[in-house]
């Protein structure tokens, strides 16, 4: 797992490959907490998505290879 200072957070506003918060409860979508060793194709497969649908919902994925165990992550259900 990163580990990332106060100033890295700031930095990177929100984290990166997710929230490092919990997110708000949203319409049409689940709150996913990302897992050690999970990555994006392999969550989106579970949910009938692809990575790329992924990182369009939530902002804060910049990179598809790239997200952050604990942080969460909307998914469309």
């Amino acid at each position: 797992m990163n580990e990332l200072n106060l100033n890295e957070m700031e930095m990177i506003n929100g984290g990166r490959g997710g929230s490092p918060t919990m997110l708000p409860e949203r319409d049409g979508y689940w709150v996913y907490r990302i897992k050690s060793g999970d990555c994006l194709s392999r969550i989106a497969g579970t949910y009938g998505t692809t990575a790329e649908n992924l990182k369009r919902v939530n902002s804060t994925i910049h990179n598809v290879n790239d997200i952050t165990a604990g942080y969460y992550i909307y998914i469309p259900n």
